[in-house]
């Protein structure tokens, strides 16, 4: 049985399970005029399987998000092997920060700072230093990462979120972007190009029917959400997120809206000239981070 870290704050409950890859199994805000609001699909907290991982709760995106391609890396001209995902090959899937188990730095009743010290691996050849400071309030949740190069060479690097919502098929969607990466049927980036009408989000509407997998560019930073009970949630991410993805599986059983830094397979994009990819390369010793807050808001209507 993992061990679980609850926090609360007047009404409003987060359950952490760190060592299921620093994840968040549940999370309950308060609506401003009162009532208590389940966010998330919920994750299961007995058990634990870094490879085929219960799809639920929210887990870290780091040291990068979605898919390399062929779990191969250009860097500097030079091509690093990883470790392909089971289920994503010949491709990597989601880094490997939430396949590791995360330890608590210190806690109290509202508040958390999650660690990681990851070590190379096949999956990833270079050390680095994580971190999540969480902060519970009633209507709210404050989630800060960061990443830190803790090796001697420079490393590519990204950071996000990958929240999985509890949601209907009626339920409103809202976020404004410039551009969309259509993705292949391996799940990598196309071409980018500017939104078509019926990809613009803004204002908040339904998603077309059944599953889907949108990679969009040029986020503001800010996403909509209706969930079942007629509440609404309001994500906002700094500027260090300026990408998002939207997936919703073909049984329609949850929506997840990831703020990230960079677009899947962003970093041999960028090798190859592409622009706008949000990918960074960090020297030896430097960090970056980034601040995403989900705020419970007044009910859709």
């Amino acid at each position: 049985m993992n061990n679980i870290v609850q926090l609360d704050c007047a009404g409003a409950s987060a359950r952490l399970v760190p060592a299921a890859g620093g994840r968040i199994s549940a999370l309950s805000l308060v609506r401003p005029g009162g009532g208590k609001v389940e966010i998330l699909h919920p994750y299961p907290e007995d058990f634990f399987d870094p490879i085929r991982w219960a799809k639920g709760g929210i887990y870290p995106l780091m040291p990068y998000s979605n898919r390399i391609a062929h779990a191969t890396l250009q860097l500097n001209g030079k091509a690093v092997a990883l470790e392909a995902h089971p289920d994503a090959a010949p491709h990597t899937l989601h880094g490997n920060a939430h396949a590791q188990a995360w330890e608590i730095l210190s806690n109290d009743a509202s508040s958390a700072v999650l660690a990681l010290d990851s070590a190379p691996s096949p999956a990833w050849p270079w050390r680095y230093w994580a971190r999540m400071r969480l902060e519970l309030a009633p209507s709210a949740l404050v989630i800060r990462i960061e990443i830190r190069n803790a090796d001697t060479r420079v490393m590519p690097a990204g950071i996000g979120l990958h929240p999985y919502f509890r949601h209907a098929p009626e339920a409103r969607v809202g976020y404004s972007a410039t551009t969309v990466w259509p993705p292949t049927p391996e799940f990598l980036p196309g071409v980018p190009r500017a939104l078509h009408t019926g990809e613009i989000y803004s204002p908040a509407r339904t998603l077309p029917a059944g599953g889907l997998t949108h990679y969009v560019g040029g986020w503001d930073g800010t996403a909509l959400i209706d969930l079942p009970d007629g509440a609404r949630l309001r994500m906002a991410a700094d500027a260090a997120f300026g990408h998002l993805v939207v997936h919703r599986p073909d049984n329609l059983a949850y929506l997840c809206l990831e703020p990230v830094s960079h677009v899947a397979n962003g970093f041999n994009l960028a090798a190859r000239g592409v622009a706008d990819t949000g990918t960074r390369l960090l020297a030896p010793g430097e960090n970056m981070g980034g601040v995403i807050r989900f705020q419970l808001m007044a009910d859709a209507t």
